[in-house]
């Protein structure tokens, strides 16, 4: 069954606590907010707020998927 599309609120909401850390507990290095997760607190939350909408669901979504992926590997 496919997902609903996130709102913009929920993937801009979602994004805050993606530049924080990974969900998983790591930094990967293929990540596209490795780098962005060495700067300070507020250049991340800058950078995030000059996304265009497009951009954050974009990012957004990239993590929904890697996190499912990444949590599959696990047994339940």
């Amino acid at each position: 069954m496919k997902q609903q599309e996130p709102t913009i609120e929920e993937a801009r909401m979602g994004m805050h606590g993606r530049i924080l850390r990974c969900p998983v507990g790591e930094n990967p290095k293929d990540c596209p907010l490795y780098e962005v997760r060495k700067w300070p607190m507020e250049k991340r939350v800058v950078w995030l707020e000059s996304k265009s909408d497009d951009e954050v669901l974009a990012l957004y979504t990239y993590h929904t998927d890697c996190l499912e992926k990444k949590l599959a590997r696990f047994p339940d």
